[in-house]
């Protein structure tokens, strides 16, 4: 009598490195928009002090 044959084995690290392929690309966007909202919160232009060179002088060289 002659065993059974095996059935093929499937290639599953083609599957298991879409599924990380796809972890690492999202992780990389989320930390991409998280990192684009604190610049919009904290960093842009819109924060910054407005400073003129009468400012700079006033400061740097006080009146007594």
């Amino acid at each position: 009598m002659r065993t059974p044959a095996a059935p093929p084995r499937r290639d599953t690290t083609a599957r298991h490195g879409g599924r990380l392929k796809r972890r690492v690309v999202v992780a990389i966007a989320a930390k991409l928009v998280l990192l684009t909202f604190l610049y919009l919160m904290f960093f842009s232009p819109s924060h910054r002090p407005r400073i003129d060179d009468a400012a700079v002088d006033r400061h740097l060289i006080p009146t007594r």
